[in-house]
């Protein structure tokens, strides 16, 4: 192995670095963490012990640092008796294990360590088409933890007494990273959960489904779990959370939301937790299939909860204030002072255009109050009889504009129903400009794609930037499309 990234290079060990190697195991610093102080190695030692037979394939590697060997790790394939070590399932994936220590202290803490395994990563991904690669720091060593923690590696399960260090049988952790689904990896949600809540055993555990910085459990077939993993985790969750006790206590309906019983709100971790509402999600296809009876039905019911929900007062929640157009003022203002001069003419065309409709509507001064702001058919529950049972994923919820929960219900696409069912809506909920509530749907759906370029910029996600120029590009060619046919 020969890899290089930067000031960092791994290199395959030879036999001229076992002074070397001799001279890292006799510093009592890095034995505490790595053999232990107990061992005394002689140079036969060191190049026996580095040099013996594996069962399988193993990299010996020498870590340098700006041409100055710091430090040496060792990857190797899994095998049968290594399995049952780590009390690791085999199963027909390619896993590798990994150990490795930075020699020299003065290296220690700067982020070297994070750089090389993620080197190690690539390298296991694109050499041997690697699905997983597993670890055991000692529970003790917090900033090894830490620092394999920032590369990707994920906590799955303890080790009790897992390794002999210093004359003593060492706890361990169990730690993975996984290539497709390290994010939503529910061996480490398990471990997470049940170290997180006492008195929670996870008997079964499945993926729901993800958002941009959240992922969604099943938990024993009865609790959805919600974690966020956002930088700031602690904002969204513990908005949602006090909304969600705020409609429990005052709403009047037997249309169920989630009811928190689990939760751990901080900056370090939040997570959410309530019994899954059953039911049957609405799509386009279910509301197809409805008699116009049970259509009108719940186009009633989703009218008479969103008005008691719109009507309450919300003085005790006015710290979860939305302002819509502020909002949209800043990010214009973070785009321009970030990537606007590289975006093309056709690109700031229309973002100033958005702008100069934007400053010229008062639509955004009129009333407030308490919406779900994502009030989407993805959303909404049905019971076996076709009636809304059910809401979920107040996320987005907040103090804004009234008009806001009629976006999605008015949208004319392959996940909404379609805009003649929210102006239906519309009628039935009473007391609220329709010709208003197009037009902010419409203001919305236009923002869409600088939206998107924004949330990329500020969580550093270039996709997302790429995406919403891309339809920005698509939104001009649609429209020069029309006018031609005209």
């Amino acid at each position: 192995m020969d890899i290089t990234d930067n000031d960092i290079r791994v290199r395959t060990l030879n036999e001229n670095d076992f002074p070397l190697l001799l001279k890292w195991l006799s510093d009592e610093r890095v034995l505490e963490f790595y053999e232990g102080r107990d061992k005394k190695y002689t140079l036969e030692e060191i190049k026996k012990h580095f040099s013996e037979e594996w069962e399988d394939e193993v990299f010996r590697v020498i870590i340098e640092y700006k041409g100055t060997p710091i430090g040496y790790g060792q990857i190797y394939k899994m095998y049968d008796e290594l399995y049952d070590d780590y009390n690791y399932p085999r199963s027909n994936e390619v896993v590798y294990g990994m150990d490795q220590f930075i020699g020299e202290p003065d290296y220690w803490s700067k982020g070297i360590g994070t750089k090389y395994t993620k080197m190690i990563f690539n390298f296991l991904k694109k050499e041997r088409n690697t699905d997983a690669v597993i670890l055991d720091p000692h529970q003790d060593n917090s900033r090894a933890i830490r620092m394999y923690q920032k590369a990707g590696f994920r906590i799955i399960e303890d080790l009790p007494e897992h390794e002999l260090h210093e004359g003593k049988k060492e706890d361990c952790f169990l730690m993975e990273y996984r290539y497709d689904d390290n994010l939503t990896n529910v061996k480490a949600t398990k471990y997470l959960l049940e170290q997180t809540f006492y008195n929670l055993k996870v008997n079964d555990i499945k993926v729901l489904g993800s958002g941009y910085d959240s992922v969604a459990y099943l938990v024993n077939n009865e609790y959805v779990f919600k974690i966020k993993f956002s930088a700031n985790k602690k904002k969204g969750y513990e908005k949602e959370k006090a909304i969600y006790d705020f409609l429990n206590q005052k709403l009047d309906t037997n249309i169920k939301i989630p009811n928190i019983e689990y939760s751990i709100i901080s900056d370090e971790i939040s997570i959410l937790g309530y019994k899954e509402i059953k039911g049957t999600f609405l799509t386009p296809e279910i509301y197809s299939t409805m008699s116009k009876k049970e259509q009108d039905l719940l186009k009633q019911d989703i009218a008479i909860f969103l008005r008691q929900m719109h009507d309450l007062d919300c003085s005790e929640i006015s710290s979860y204030t939305i302002d819509n157009k502020q909002n949209v003022l800043e990010e214009y203002q973070l785009l321009r002072n970030t990537i606007y001069d590289s975006l093309t003419d056709l690109e700031k065309q229309y973002i100033e255009s958005f702008m100069q409709r934007l400053n010229s509507t008062t639509i955004f001064d009129d009333k407030k109050c308490l919406c779900h702001n994502d009030f989407s058919c993805n959303h909404l529950l049905l019971d076996e009889n076709k009636r809304l049972c059910g809401i979920i994923d107040f996320g987005d919820s907040g103090v804004i504009d009234e008009y806001c929960d009629f976006i999605y219900l008015l949208e004319d696409s392959e996940e909404e129903i379609g805009s003649s069912f929210g102006e239906d809506i519309l009628s039935l909920y009473g007391s609220i400009d329709i010709e208003k509530a197009k037009k902010y749907q419409d203001i919305v759906e236009q923002y869409y794609p600088i939206e998107t370029i924004v949330y990329g910029i500020k969580n550093n996600r270039q996709d997302f930037i790429e995406k919403g120029r891309k339809e920005i590009c698509n939104r001009f060619h649609d429209y020069n499309k029309t006018n031609m046919r005209l």
